[in-house]
């Protein structure tokens, strides 16, 4: 499973998913993309899931004909430790997740 980590998440998240294949937007190149083309490339190099931690770009972008599904993380702030404890309920969305659709976190 590929999963990519917005760049707005600290790169440590990418440890929680220890079975897959996990990276960070800037490790593929795209860092600094707008939303819009980012979902495109991410769309295009066909990847599973999207962890992030933007509430708004639910409303923003268009999800529902997408290859991959998107994870939001709703957390009083991107720190890593206040990010550590969704681990297991993150672990356990990208098992239920379908292509097109969104969860969200708690």
């Amino acid at each position: 499973m590929k999963i990519i980590v917005d760049e707005c998440l600290p790169k440590r998240v990418t440890n929680f998913f220890e079975d897959h294949e996990a990276y960070t937007v800037p490790q593929i190149g795209l860092g600094g993309t707008k939303d819009t083309q980012l979902l495109e490339e991410l769309h295009s190099r066909n990847i599973d899931i999207f962890l992030t931690i933007d509430g708004n770009i639910e409303y923003q972008q268009q999800f529902k004909n997408r290859c991959f599904g998107t994870i939001v993380i709703r957390s009083v702030s991107n720190r890593f430790l206040d990010l550590v404890h969704y681990k297991e309920q993150i672990l356990e969305a990208i098992v239920k997740i379908k292509a097109g659709k969104i969860i969200h976190i708690p």
